[in-house]
């Protein structure tokens, strides 16, 4: 059967809805923005003609992907490095990419910077990320830090009395 077929075969909006998840997730997702330098650092979806994204900006800054950021165990889902204008790019390997909603969680991180970090849903394709980073060095890691306080207070707003 081919895909013309299926996808004329279908009737209702279900079957069109199948039909547009389908044909998205085979086709390849890219997450493509520019991290540019600034007060507050932060990540800011955006549409494609948003001129920030005419910015020169921080070249070498590492962007990850983390698809489920509240699991104890985040997948990476795209990984890369900006380029020499702080333009990046990324391939994200996950079923549904840029249709469906995925949870992720975006980091920026150079030396010299401190790390931009934020949690949204993965933007479709018609979009783009501006990343913000501020000079300075991320505070070190909280000796003893344990997970399971850091869980129970992110959830304490979620929790009932």
């Amino acid at each position: 059967m081919s895909m013309k077929t299926m996808v004329l075969g279908w009737r209702g909006c279900g079957g069109l809805v199948f039909a547009l998840v389908f044909l998205g997730a085979c086709s390849p997702y890219r997450l493509q923005g520019v991290v540019v330098e600034g007060p507050v650092p932060g990540v800011e979806v955006v549409g494609a003609d948003d001129p920030r994204l005419e910015f020169f900006g921080l070249p070498g800054v590492e962007v990850l992907v983390k698809l489920d950021p509240q699991r104890l165990n985040p997948e990476t889902i795209g990984r890369g490095r900006t380029d020499g204008d702080g333009r990046f790019s990324l391939a994200v390997d996950e079923f549904g990419a840029g249709v469906l909603i995925l949870d992720v969680e975006v980091s920026a991180s150079r030396s010299g910077f401190v790390t931009a970090r934020e949690r949204f849903e993965l933007p479709g394709a018609g979009r783009r990320l501006v990343v913000t980073m501020r000079p300075g060095e991320d505070p070190p890691p909280v000796e003893g830090q344990n997970i399971l306080e850091e869980t129970l207070r992110e959830a304490a707003p979620y929790l009932r009395d």
